[in-house]
């Protein structure tokens, strides 16, 4: 990536971020275009995002591969991993080398999840304001020594960015709205998922290939993932509009 198309990047990033009390907010899909930015600027194996629900207990919410996802729920069961640290002490935390016995030693149950995985790298950035956090950002990637600590600034200023965003679309709400947006953006997942599953069947193909298909396709038709999802799994878009993917519909 040039260094001007980069620097466009990463202005595109701090204003989709900020704007978050438009008409039709879903937290599923604004996770979403933070792990898109984030993977773009970092040139990162994999992400995902966790958030703390209102009893103070991390859900896994979205994940670029399905890999990071279970490494989400891995750190969730174990009750160890970068997520875990970054929410617990509101700071960055790594990088950290999975290689290294070290590694072993910080989050024994964890580390060789993530090593079967093909990660030989991992951090996490606090979603946090101030002393509260209400989420974190995984950073997985299966290069040794990847993830420099410039790297890390910068997903830390975007993760900055994206709180800043959902605290102020929050407190545009109610609290009974509050309450319910995350068990929205959970019912959102679940969506995903399916839409995920039911395409990967149709095409005869992975559910990770399959989500990519429906992260591209959303940002080509600037629509939100949700409201794709909802489309293929109603009926309403036909799965053979995915068969070939949007970056090489003019070849």
């Amino acid at each position: 990536m040039a260094q001007w198309e980069r620097d466009e990047r990463l202005a595109r990033a701090f204003v989709e971020l900020a704007d978050t009390l438009q008409d039709g907010f879903f937290l599923v899909d604004f996770l979403h275009v933070l792990t898109e930015h984030m993977q773009e600027l970092l040139n990162v194996t994999a992400i995902g995002v966790v958030m703390v629900d209102v009893q103070g207990r991390l859900v896994d919410m979205t994940a670029s591969t399905g890999s990071a996802r279970e490494l989400e729920e891995a750190q969730i069961e174990f009750d160890e991993g970068p997520c875990k640290d970054a929410c617990r002490h509101y700071e960055r935390v790594g990088p950290v080398d999975l290689t290294l016995a070290a590694a072993a030693q910080r989050w024994p149950c964890f580390t060789p999840v993530a090593r079967a995985a093909g990660f030989a790298t991992a951090a996490a950035v606090p979603l946090r304001l101030r002393e509260e956090a209400i989420g974190a950002v995984n950073l997985f990637d299966a290069r040794p020594g990847a993830l420099h600590p410039a790297a890390l600034r910068l997903a830390q200023a975007l993760a900055d960015a994206a709180t800043i965003g959902i605290l102020h679309q929050r407190l545009s709400q109610d609290r009974a709205e509050r309450l319910g947006q995350l068990q929205t953006a959970l019912n959102s997942r679940i969506l995903v998922e399916q839409a995920k599953g039911a395409l990967g069947a149709h095409l005869r193909t992975d559910p990770e290939e399959a989500f990519a298909r429906l992260r591209a396709h959303a940002r080509t038709r600037r629509m939100p993932l949700t409201e794709l999802c909802r489309l293929v799994l109603e009926g309403r878009l036909a799965a053979e509009e995915f068969a070939v993917p949007p970056d090489r519909q003019d070849l």
